[in-house]
């Protein structure tokens, strides 16, 4: 089993009212395993959201993982439950995939996220902040991400600047560029 994770990114819906949806990232892992199943269920949306998650669990309690690979099993089990509208278990995977892994980037954007739903707001926005800080303000879905936050906050100057960043990092964003004009 190959256990060198790159980013694949991942659009993740988070239905919220009025708003852009916010996005997140599965982690890859390689190889044949229930844990690559389980990245290809965080990715393709193909399972039902229920044998996902049971796959997941399967390969971390049942794989010799990595802790590179435990970590992004961990992180892609709790894109699978926030699909599932379970945002505190998926919150409890991202705390054992950071727990493994502290600079998992991705992790802590769909914790974001999780906390977004769950409104728990302060929570949401240390993750984006430390989320910016490790990825080396690079990351364009923390800044877009981090720009809805700030919108359902009721600061607006904020998300705009946020929209901004992400798209000096990703210029040809329809998204964030809808997004941006939509504060207008």
């Amino acid at each position: 089993m190959a256990h060198h994770p790159s980013f694949h990114l991942l659009l993740f819906v988070l239905i919220l009212p009025l708003l852009p949806a916010p996005a997140s990232a599965a982690e890859t892992v390689l190889g044949v395993s229930a844990a690559h199943q389980c990245y290809e269920y965080a990715t393709q949306h193909t399972a039902s959201p229920r044998r996902a998650v049971e796959t997941c669990t399967r390969a971390i309690e049942g794989e010799s993982l990595s802790s590179r690979d435990l970590a992004a099993t961990y992180s892609n089990r709790g894109i699978l439950q926030a699909q599932r509208g379970r945002y505190a278990q998926a919150v409890q995977d991202y705390d054992r995939a950071l727990a493994i892994n502290p600079i998992l980037v991705h992790a802590m954007i769909n914790r974001a996220n999780a906390y977004t739903r769950l409104k728990q707001f302060k929570e949401a926005l240390n993750d984006y902040d430390l989320a910016a800080f490790y990825s080396e303000g690079r990351n364009d879905l923390v800044f877009y991400n981090r720009a809805l936050l700030f919108l359902q906050m009721g600061r607006v100057e904020n998300a705009r600047n946020d929209l901004l960043r992400a798209l000096e990092t990703q210029p040809d964003s329809l998204r964030y560029r809808e997004a941006l004009a939509a504060l207008k």
